[in-house]
């Protein structure tokens, strides 16, 4: 990377990366930021060919960033930065063959990034000095200059008052935003270090057997010792576990709705099952450590192991089960969508470990495996504007799932068309409610429809207000489709302030 196209580049990144940003919300600007920076972060560092990993990356990359702009939810806006933060490196290595260990070059460029990087030779290969050394003196060059300007104004009130004039005319947020630029620009075109990307090419995903001479007699006693305690460990684990698995059968499988809330047999049930299960990944992992895996004697481990496994794979399942009955009666929220999705990671998880155990896999095929499976999924899941599917979804299921007027009420704009419901609509759904539900509806710590409807209607102003006054870097599709539906539907017009909403509001 040539000193001075890394300089400029950095430079004129900030200033983009200013105007595009300086008192502006996040949408098309974010698009436009990260499609001018991915080509320089290529020209820049110029990998010789594309891998699978960084073919994906870019592709996650682009398609997350379009996400934005059609989905515009909070989550979206998140995994797209996320993916940003984490393909650093995939993009500019095309050796990196995990996403996990490219993750961790662009942990380690990140925290990097504040200090400016320099290059320790001149073109004609003689040493510069050290980085830390030239930021220091920098560093010291402007406190003296500043402690110069003090005196100089305490000696003149005019020079004094110009000075206090140049600082009050500056605008701070513009500042603080262009060296924020600087940091970003800094962390994208900086050049990487090798010694991650080495490491991590001398990896192979499968185990090899290392045979050690010294000690023979005590080594084959230590491998008897661990497979007999697996053996005896996994066959009572099975057993407890299998019985588990039956009453799951008859109570979750089967499962007939009392009416309760469900809080113990969801919230609650749901995470410590998962914790429970992820304890068994490491008990397996444990187990099945260094010689082990070629132990002679060691099928009968091997086959607890498997069945163990797969005994969790099906109380993963059950555990989606019961979060399907939650949402059956309860609607969508957005930590049971989440619930969805971590249980596809701990299936990949589990079945990872059936292969590493079967296959003589090694750690690193683990973290490969199922850090690029998380890398997919919670990009899969950014593509999806989550509040409108719970918006959609809990409302056409009205009359057999409970409806929760509070938490409908606070989802984000782009979801509003589908929030709103005219008097009468709400009166069915009411009635649907009270129908439905094995429970009052009415309770007090439940908001009514009428506070939901004044809610809505001000959530509507106040999201017609600010669209119609965004900067168009501002846009997004999500947005102006939400505005074009609230317009042709009529119910933007129906917004006008009601004194007695004060008293439906307390």
């Amino acid at each position: 990377m040539k000193r001075l196209a890394y300089i400029f580049a950095s430079i004129a990144t900030a200033l983009v990366f200013t105007m595009l940003f300086f008192e502006k919300s996040i949408g098309l600007n974010l698009v436009i930021l990260e499609w001018i920076t991915i080509p320089i972060m290529l020209i820049l560092n110029r990998p010789f060919k594309f891998n699978k990993l960084t073919v994906t990356a870019l592709a996650v990359l682009l398609t997350t960033s379009l996400a934005v702009l059609y989905s515009h939810s909070g989550w979206t806006i998140f995994v797209n930065i996320l993916m940003f933060f984490t393909c650093n490196s995939i993009i500019v290595f095309k050796e990196y063959r995990s996403y996990m260990y490219a993750t961790f070059e662009s942990f380690r460029n990140a925290a990097l990034s504040f200090v400016p990087q320099m290059h320790r030779k001149h073109e004609d290969g003689e040493p510069k000095m050290k980085k830390s050394k030239i930021f220091w003196l920098t560093v010291l060059a402007f406190v003296i200059t500043l402690a110069f300007i003090i005196l100089y104004s305490l000696g003149s009130s005019k020079f004094g008052d110009m000075v206090s004039d140049i600082i009050q005319s500056l605008n701070f947020e513009f500042i603080l935003l262009f060296l924020l630029g600087l940091v970003f620009a800094n962390y994208a075109f900086r050049k990487k270090t090798e010694k991650l990307m080495t490491y991590e090419s001398g990896l192979d995903e499968t185990l090899v057997h290392k045979r050690k001479r010294r000690f023979l007699r005590g080594l084959s006693q230590t491998l008897k010792n661990r497979n007999f305690f697996g053996v005896m460990l996994l066959g009572m684990l099975n057993i407890v576990l299998l019985f588990f698995n039956i009453s799951d059968i008859r109570y979750v499988w089967f499962y007939s709705w009392d009416g309760s809330f469900l809080k113990e047999f969801v919230h609650e049930g749901t995470w410590i099952l998962s914790f429970a299960i992820l304890i068994s990944q490491m008990i397996a992992l444990l187990l099945f450590r260094e010689n082990l895996n070629f132990y002679s004697k060691n099928k009968l481990l091997k086959i607890l192991t498997m069945v163990w496994l797969a005994q969790n794979c099906f109380m993963t399942l059950s555990v989606g089960l019961r979060n399907f009955w939650y949402v059956k009666y309860f609607g969508l929220a957005f930590g049971r969508i989440m619930v969805f999705f971590f249980l596809v990671l701990v299936l990949v998880g589990l079945i990872s470990i059936m292969i590493k155990v079967a296959k003589h896999k090694s750690m690193y095929y683990l973290f490969k495996v199922n850090s690029y499976a998380f890398f997919v999924v919670i990009s899969l899941s950014a593509l999806v504007n989550w509040n409108v599917v719970i918006a959609q979804y809990n409302f056409a299921h009205s009359d057999s799932a409970f409806i929760e007027y509070s938490f409908m009420a606070d989802l984000a704009d782009p979801a509003l068309p589908y929030l709103t419901k005219t008097r009468a609509e709400l009166d069915l759904i009411d009635q649907q409610q009270q129908q439905a539900m094995k429970f009052d509806t009415r309770q007090d710590y439940f908001i009514t429809s009428k506070k939901y409807e004044i809610l809505i209607k001000m959530k509507i102003r106040d999201f017609m207000e600010r669209y119609e006054n965004q900067d168009f870097l501002e846009w997004n599709f999500a947005d102006e489709w939400a505005y074009r539906q609230l317009k042709k539907s009529g119910f933007a017009d129906d917004t006008d302030f009601n004194a007695d909403w004060f008293d439906l509001l307390r």
